[in-house]
């Protein structure tokens, strides 16, 4: 992994090529180019060393000294271990990838083995007789953008082929970047990156070029698909765990496969715990077969439809698909500060992990579970137009009516509970609980109940008498009861005896 400084990128206008034998998948970009067979990083150049990637995963118990030995029994070499998830990427000899992958499967201490696989992007820009963004009035983004414009803090990563750091519609939203890939530039030298970069957040009322659908919101560039539009799925898992522990709100992946991957449904379940909003394209074969990452469950799986409403007919469809967003004739940012059409799902999940930034920037954790990504993905899903199709999930994306769903949401819950002896286990009644500036006195079985406390974090307390106050901290999630019980330690004795002998000092007999 490279991260490269900003004020390098100048100097890192250049690219250079590496390659290495692996499975082609098919990045969701334009109409489907169909799944190529191949070995290596750069399939239509061959390969330079001959040699295959595979990814393993040992089980949690498994030390460390085996996990190096049994890759070199198998003639294998460990290459690196993908922070977060400890998958190893393994390189073996040309023509032994299945066989490998087979071997390390039958082992007990393997949790998984798989082909580490390479997704492809190729450009085909659409033709332009589709007005100017027309995915903006379709979603009701401007009448959106009146509720919230989105917020500077909230980050959205794209993974892709990089962003076309000099773009004038785009350089000032970058805020931070990472290379997983073997270019020496984290810029975009082949431009579906910055296509999908200006749909999510270009710079918007700018008097300039096209607006973003996360209208405030900065961009990572998280460079997983080399200059041929190529990657391994290995760096696609790594910039994923990079990009949840630098601080995205959103990740934005337009590319994918048939072939489900291990390695990065555990990227996408770290990232998810982290309160992440993982966004992926549906896939372009026109078909209903899964396509992953998009079919993991935590991620929004992203249909595209054109400007009447009508499902692509590029676009996958089925019932892993969560939404639709518009992926047809999509206007948007090119390279070299350029301005372009382009189609496909690629096109339509940058729409919707703009609005989940959006929707980032006003959401609270309405059910106290410490993060807001579960509030975020419920709104936008639940916002959607429902337009009569099979096979999009909850419909086509709405900005305003997902933020309108803000209002909705309950404003206050309630704190329950019961109020204990800690020695005897015993009831206390009449004890005083408060929180939130309101309070309630315990019924005879210590029970006691303080409603509409606004959301938010407060600290409660209980008092009784002849008893040490406790307290603790409780976060109240509108329109549920948070449980809280208290347990209060006995206060010492007031009084209490003296007791002993009186002896003779030199005797030493009792007086």
């Amino acid at each position: 992994m490279v991260v490269i400084p900003y004020s390098r990128r100048k100097a890192m206008r250049t690219f250079r090529w590496t390659f290495a034998l692996a499975v082609l998948l098919v990045c969701l970009f334009s109409f489907p180019s169909g799944a190529l067979g191949g070995g290596s990083d750069d399939p239509e150049r061959g390969s330079g060393t001959g040699n295959e990637r595979i990814l393993v995963k040992f089980k949690p118990e498994i030390t460390v000294s085996v996990t190096v030995k049994v890759p070199q029994e198998y003639e294998g070499r460990v290459k690196e271990t993908i922070p977060g998830i400890g998958a190893q990427v393994i390189e073996v000899e040309k023509g032994k990838g299945a066989a490998s992958v087979a071997q390390y499967r039958l082992r007990p201490d393997v949790l998984y083995a798989e082909v580490d696989a390479v997704c492809t992007a190729a450009e085909t820009p659409n033709d332009t007789y589709v007005g100017y963004q027309w995915a903006i009035s379709k979603t009701q983004a401007p009448m959106a953008w009146e509720i919230t414009r989105g917020s500077r803090g909230v980050k959205i990563a794209i993974l892709d082929t990089g962003i076309d750091l000099d773009h004038p519609d785009l350089a000032s939203k970058i805020v931070g970047g990472a290379n997983f890939t073997t270019s020496v530039t984290l810029d975009d030298q082949h431009g579906h990156g910055t296509h999908v970069a200006g749909i999510a957040a270009a710079q918007t009322n700018n008097g300039l070029g096209v607006a973003g659908m996360g209208y405030e919101s900065r961009l990572l560039n998280v460079k997983v698909l080399g200059d041929t539009g190529q990657g391994y799925m290995s760096w696609v898992a790594k910039g994923i765990i990079w990009a949840a522990d630098n601080g995205a709100n959103v990740i934005s992946m337009s590319l994918g496969t048939t072939s489900p991957s291990s390695a990065v449904q555990d990227a996408i379940n770290y990232a998810w715990n982290k309160g992440v909003v993982v966004v992926a394209a549906a896939g372009n074969n026109g078909s209903s077969t899964p396509f992953y990452p998009a079919y993991y469950s935590n991620c929004i799986s992203v249909a595209a439809t054109d400007s009447a409403d009508r499902l692509a007919s590029f676009s996958n469809r089925g019932d892993w698909v969560d939404v639709a967003a518009p992926g047809v004739s999509i206007y948007s940012t090119t390279r070299n500060g350029n301005y372009g059409y382009m189609s496909g799902t690629s096109m339509a999940a940058p729409h919707a992990a703009g609005l989940a930034a959006l929707i980032f920037s006003a959401a609270t954790d309405t059910n106290g579970n410490g993060r807001v990504n579960d509030e975020v993905r419920s709104l936008l899903e639940g916002g959607c137009d429902n337009l009569g199709l099979s096979g999009i999930g909850s419909g086509r994306i709405n900005a305003l009516k997902s933020l309108q769903g803000l209002s909705r949401a309950p404003a206050t819950g309630s704190l329950a509970g019961r109020v204990t002896d800690a020695t005897a286990l015993t009831p206390i009644a009449g004890a005083t609980v408060s929180c939130a500036g309101k309070s309630a006195v315990t019924d005879a079985s210590g029970a006691y109940a303080i409603p509409d406390i606004p959301r938010g974090s407060y600290t409660a307390s209980a008092s009784a008498a002849g008893y040490l106050d406790q307290s603790l901290t409780v976060t109240i999630a509108g329109g549920q009861t948070r449980s809280a019980d208290l347990a209060l330690a006995p206060l010492p004795p007031a009084t209490g005896s003296l007791a002993g002998r009186v002896t003779d000092a030199t005797a030493l007999t009792p007086i």
